[in-house]
């Protein structure tokens, strides 16, 4: 009987490593990995994120060597991929190997920015595609290539419009997306001009105005008088920019006419433009003038008619021209009588208006003279006067004592040429008599003509004259009494003879007041008859002068003017503003002296204010008197100025307040004083800031008015900076970040990868100077984040705060080795675990330290068989985990002999 004894050798498995079907791994393509390794390998394991591959996608060689991933996709085949070999006493495993998956670029955008912009503008362009690796980007304008980032910025001008595309490719997936934009630029508008139809506008046609303009034009519009254009006499072409005017008229169509043109980011308007509408002329007057004329005279013949542009004139005389103005003058003759005919004409319209005059014209009247029928006039006799005369006489007529003849007794001829006086008396029909001859323009009268009629004396009579008179007038008393012969007459002033004449004259002084007797006497008839006059002699008044009750006078008091003056005064009177005083708060003395005016107003009472003084004779006024009302300060008024500066601004600060005299100022910064005019400027600091205070004062109302305004400086923003609230950042732990800043901060904005936070595990402080991410993950809260302060005139931003977010360890895997070992193998045993910062790793055999390092190797022995745990620590998270691998050695010096005899080594 024979006995085999069959020994197995194995030698340990060299580290697996990982061949890769290609240099890349592109999205929906295929992709294998192979597991390349030498020695004794009776099997091949894959592991994906530590655990064994499955799913129809996932295929694997017979010999499970090779695993092909099919259809790539970027979230689910990233790994990391493991590949284990093994026979009965050894295993090793490939070191994790992680897809780094190509795809995209997905779709290109372009970041959301205007469609239109102004020459000079900013104009920045982004692109955006999500891609692995990052997108190549080029950006093309119209066709032509002008940049190769994704982000390029350009000063507008009008050559920059068109078409703007981004192209974003990926040269691993071979894949191209673009997105385009449409970029219009708008140039400043020139001034547009309003060019017209007609070189005139007549009245009744139609005329058009077009407005004329170069540039980029979106509307027109029309503005009339400043108003847009309605009604249905105006028309607009379907652009707006011809306005035509149908059937025009003088007074609607004048204008002034404006057009405007604009595009979204401009408009101009034209100069006002104003319609000289031809018209008329409508009708020819000859202006107000008489139809009859002296000879001699200056006759201005004129004529007017209504038109544009004016008219031209023609004047005719009894069919023949004399003249081509509107208006002619001649001196009148007796052959410039006649018809005077005038003739409007307008050479636009093509219209023609006449107006007539018909002129008479009449020589001067020599003077008449009065022949009698008798040589003596007789009392009881008929009596006949005739006046006799050459010329244009168009009438006569007769005066007896100044007056038309009247009565029964008294008889005029047909053409009342004679006039007859029947029985004679010596009253009434003394005369004088005068006769007169009359034509439109001239008249003419006979010296008077007196009848002499005997009559006896009657009444004496003191001519008519005033009872006063002023000193130094010449003046004089004259009596008489109807007598014939004449009477005798003596003058007796106070019972004393003064003269012994019909009449008598004195310059007149205050010795002359008093009573005048007049005695007339005939000595044929031994009749004597009296007459008495009393006179009274006045003196000039001295001129008055306004005497007042105050130095000054105060709106809302009392004042009082007193007119002062001597002589013989009947009466005071008051003017004020020309006019009699009147209303409730004037009030005059008794005797009209003195004028108060209650509660002064500085508009009402200002005046000017005479006062006058009177007796029969003579009156003066004094010189005008003007109140100068003190008032005010009404209302004190800091002008507009802007509350808020930088500092460095030059800051002008101006105060007024109606009243009189003009006040002074004084200003308080924050109640100190700091100027007494007006106005005053400064350099704005922060010192300034504060609450500035006018006050406005009168001395001599006693009043004072205040206005208030309070400016704030401020002052450039310094750099903030983003304090953390720990020095570690842990994942799944809250995180805070405030923004520190110093200076006059009014606002803190916050920004994530250059965009706004948002999300529901970001928070911010009432304030938004404290930034809290709530449960922080590796990936999506990484940065950089930037802070940003601003108040109304000044911001800053803080330098880019990227995250080092400490995370793991996520799990601690112990890499792929046999768990059977011989006594003398080398044995290698190395730790992994994923974690920011790098883990410290620990091995413990059987529960006792022998490492501190990721990868440790001994010798095997049987004492070195047991349990080995890898600790991996993270000092900063926390956080340990543990992997646990079980180690047997044995000796393989000692064969046992199964029982078929076979020798198998363990």
């Amino acid at each position: 009987h024979s006995h085999f004894l069959s020994i197995l050798c194995t030698a340990p498995l060299s580290k697996p490593t990982i061949l890769t079907s290609n240099n890349t791994a592109v999205e929906t393509k295929d992709f294998s990995l192979t597991c390349n390794a030498t020695g004794q390998i009776h099997a091949y394991k894959w592991f994906i994120n530590g655990v064994a591959p499955a799913g129809r996608r996932i295929q694997l060689s017979p010999d499970r060597r090779t695993l092909t991933l099919q259809s790539l996709k970027r979230r689910v085949n990233k790994g990391p991929c493991v590949c284990e070999i093994e026979n009965p006493f050894y295993r090793n495993r490939s070191d994790p190997f992680t897809l780094d998956v190509a795809y995209g670029p997905d779709i290109a955008t372009i970041v959301h920015s205007p469609d239109e912009y102004p020459t000079g503008a900013n104009i920045t362009l982004s692109c955006v595609a999500d891609s692995n690796p990052a997108a190549q980007f080029t950006w093309l304008h119209n066709g032509q290539s002008v940049s190769n980032s994704a982000t390029f910025s350009i000063i507008a001008s009008l050559s920059d419009a068109g078409t703007y595309t981004c192209t974003a490719s990926n040269s691993f997936t071979g894949l191209t997306r673009t997105a385009t934009k449409n970029i219009i630029i708008y140039a400043p508008l020139s001034k547009p001009t309003i060019l017209t139809s007609n070189n005139t506008e007549v009245e009744t046609k139609d005329f058009s105005l077009t407005c004329y303009a170069t540039g980029q034009i979106h509307a027109y519009k029309w503005f009339i008088n400043g108003v847009a254009p309605a009604g249905r006499r105006i028309q607009l072409s379907p652009d707006r920019r011809t306005l035509t005017l149908r059937s025009l008229t003088r007074s609607f169509n004048k204008g002034p006419y404006v057009c405007e043109i604009e595009n979204p980011f401009y408009h101009n308007r034209s100069d006002p433009f104003t319609l000289d509408v031809a018209y008329g002329p409508d009708i020819a007057t000859i202006v107000h003038s008489a139809d009859e004329y002296p000879t001699a005279a200056n006759i201005t013949l004129s004529c007017v008619a209504d038109s544009n542009p004016a008219a031209q004139f023609t004047w005719l005389h009894n069919g023949q021209p004399v003249s081509n103005s509107a208006t002619f003058s001649i001196i009148a003759s007796l052959s410039d009588a006649g018809t005077y005919t005038c003739t409007a004409s307008n050479s636009f319209t093509g219209l023609t208006c006449t107006a007539t005059k018909n002129i008479i014209i009449y020589a001067p009247l020599s003077k008449p003279t009065i022949v009698t029928s008798n040589i003596t006039a007789v009392e009881t006799k008929d009596f006949s006067l005739t006046c006799q005369a050459t010329g244009q006489i168009h009438a006569y007529q007769w005066f007896i004592n100044g007056v038309a003849p009247a009565g029964s007794r008294i008889q005029l001829s047909p053409d009342k040429r004679t006039l007859t006086l029947s029985r004679l008396t010596r009253r009434d029909n003394k005369g004088p008599y005068e006769c007169e001859i009359r034509n439109p323009f001239y008249s003419n009268r006979s010296h008077p003509f007196t009848l002499d009629v005997a009559y006896g004396p009657d009444i004496a009579t003191i001519d008519r004259i005033s009872d006063q008179f002023s000193t130094g007038n010449n003046v004089t008393l004259s009596c008489v009494a109807d007598s014939n012969p004449p009477a005798q007459f003596t003058w007796l002033q106070n019972g004393q003879s003064v003269s012994n004449s019909a009449s008598f004259s004195i310059i007149t002084s205050l010795n002359h007041i008093g009573n005048y007797t007049c005695i007339a006497t005939n000595s044929f008839t031994g009749l004597t008859r009296t007459a008495n006059k009393t006179l009274m002699i006045y003196a000039p008044l001295s001129k008055p002068t306004i005497v007042t009750s105050n130095i000054t006078a105060v709106e809302t008091k009392d004042f009082s003017m007193t007119c002062q003056a001597t002589g013989q005064i009947h009466a005071y009177r008051w003017f004020i503003n020309g006019v009699a005083p009147a209303g409730s708060r004037i009030q005059l003395s008794p005797d009209k002296k003195i004028l108060t005016i209650p509660n002064l107003t500085r508009r009402d009472n200002k005046g000017p204010y005479v006062c006058e003084i009177e007796n029969p004779l003579f009156s003066n006024r004094s010189d005008p008197f003007t109140l100068d009302v003190a008032y005010g300060p009404d209302i004190a008024m800091i002008v507009r100025t802007q509350d808020v500066y930088p500092t460095g601004a030059n800051i002008t600060l101006s105060c007024s307040a109606i009243s009189n005299p003009p006040v002074q100022f004084t200003w308080l910064q924050n109640g100190q004083p700091v100027s007494n005019s007006a106005t005053f400027s400064f350099i704005a600091s922060l010192n300034r800031a504060g609450t500035y205070t006018c006050i406005a004062s009168n001395s001599f109302t006693g009043l004072a008015r205040t206005a208030n305004k309070t400016l704030i400086i401020y002052a450039p923003l310094s750099k903030p900076t983003i304090l953390t609230s720990n020095r570690t950042a842990v994942e799944t732990k809250d995180f805070s970040l405030t923004c520190q800043g110093t200076g006059q901060i009014h606002a803190y904005r916050w920004f994530i990868n250059g965009l706004a936070p948002s999300g529901s595990r970001i928070q911010l402080s009432p304030d938004k100077k404290i930034l809290t991410i709530g449960n922080l993950t590796r990936r999506e809260n990484k940065g950089p984040y930037v802070c940003e302060i601003e108040n109304p005139l000044f911001r800053n931003r803080s330098d880019p705060f990227t995250l080092n977010v400490t995370y793991g360890p996520d799990f601690a895997t112990i890499a792929h080795s046999v768990d059977e070992y011989p006594i003398g193998a080398n044995i290698t045993l190395s730790c992994s675990a994923v974690s920011n910062p790098p883990v410290q790793f620990t091995w413990l055999h059987n529960g006792q330290p022998v490492s501190n390092s990721a990868t440790f190797s001994f010798i095997a022995s049987m004492t070195l068989s047991g349990t080995y745990t890898c600790n991996a620590a993270n000092s900063l998270t926390g956080l340990t985990r543990s992997a646990t691998k079980n180690v047997i050695i044995y000796d393989d010096r000692d064969p046992e002999i199964d029982d078929e005899g076979e020798t198998t080594v363990k």
